[in-house]
């Protein structure tokens, strides 16, 4: 009888004992499921922050309200809700920050009386000179040619050069027409930085720049056209080009090859003219592209965006 009696308090003592590690296991998934709430919700906050600034930064420095409100639609978009977020533009129209705030409704944990879970968030993103990217064109811009807006020639033809012989053109993919025309039309693939030397391409190039550029112009089917003033992100009519000087002289009097001092997006307008009196002519613009920015670049108007925070 007293083995039976001993079994039985053993048994009455393990079911008591199981109870209580189902409650404790119980409470501790629910307050994890409460956590995993709060852990979700901030991340998409973030998501929704970082999506806001980097969208917003796209048009800094030129058009901060603008940028304001493109943050404001790509957070909702990404996640956030009505006013749910607050951004304002730093110092020189130059960088983007936003911030979050989020009340989450708790389920378990209210037997602790927490109703509700607050969490923040905050990002910004900044625009800086670009001192290295892809897809350059073969036109090599001096720098002391550089003006914001104002319609100039991008290249000119015969009897409207710089130098005895070079009429602007670049050699990048390598010699001939077939490389500088292609070079036009899709932009270099090849990643050019700050301080690379670039061998210059001598002669006015005249059919291979006006098949390049119309073809360029043509794949601009935006509507309404784009124009200096107002243009669409990507337009095939914006040329990235370099800013350049003049590195190496021939006994001639003409450039063998330039230095790249920085990058500038240039917009075209038209290109007018024919045979060797031909010039492709537009404006720089201010523009947010993909690239690196490293160093102390000059700043002609062609930037990146990334975040900061």
């Amino acid at each position: 009888m007293k083995i039976v009696t001993a079994i039985k308090s053993e048994q009455g003592s393990a079911i008591a004992l199981v109870a209580i590690g189902m409650v404790v296991m119980i409470g501790a998934a629910a307050l994890a499921l409460d956590a995993g709430q709060l852990f979700i919700n901030r991340a998409r906050l973030v998501n929704a922050l970082d999506s806001g600034v980097l969208a917003g930064a796209q048009y800094l420095p030129d058009d901060p309200e603008l940028a304001l409100q493109t943050a404001q639609q790509f957070a909702r978009l990404n996640g956030a809700v009505q006013d749910e977020c607050d951004f304002q533009i730093g110092a020189s129209n130059c960088s983007i920050s936003g911030q979050a705030d989020r009340q989450v409704t708790l389920h378990f944990a209210r037997v602790f009386n927490r109703d509700f879970g607050q969490v923040k968030a905050r990002a910004a993103a900044k625009v800086a000179p670009i001192s290295s990217t892809t897809g350059i064109v073969p036109f090599g811009v001096l720098e002391d040619d550089f003006e914001f807006g104002k319609i100039v020639t991008l290249k000119a033809g015969a009897g409207k050069n710089h130098y005895p012989g070079w009429f602007g053109a670049l050699c990048l993919t390598g010699n001939g027409a077939n490389n500088y025309e292609k070079d036009i039309r899709n932009g270099y693939d090849g990643q050019i930085s700050i301080g690379d030397i670039i061998p210059v391409e001598n002669g006015n190039m005249s059919g291979p720049t006006q098949d390049g550029i119309e073809h360029r112009i043509d794949q601009c089917d935006h509507s309404p056209c784009c124009t200096v003033n107002s243009f669409q992100e990507g337009c095939s009519r914006i040329l990235i080009v370099p800013i350049v000087k003049i590195h190496q002289i021939n006994k001639g009097n003409s450039p063998v090859d330039v230095k790249v001092v920085g990058f500038a997006a240039f917009l075209v307008t038209e290109y007018t003219g024919s045979g060797d009196e031909n010039t492709v002519k537009g404006a720089f613009v201010r523009y947010v592209t993909t690239g690196g920015t490293g160093g102390t670049p000059g700043d002609y108007g062609l930037y990146s965006a990334y975040l900061y925070e």
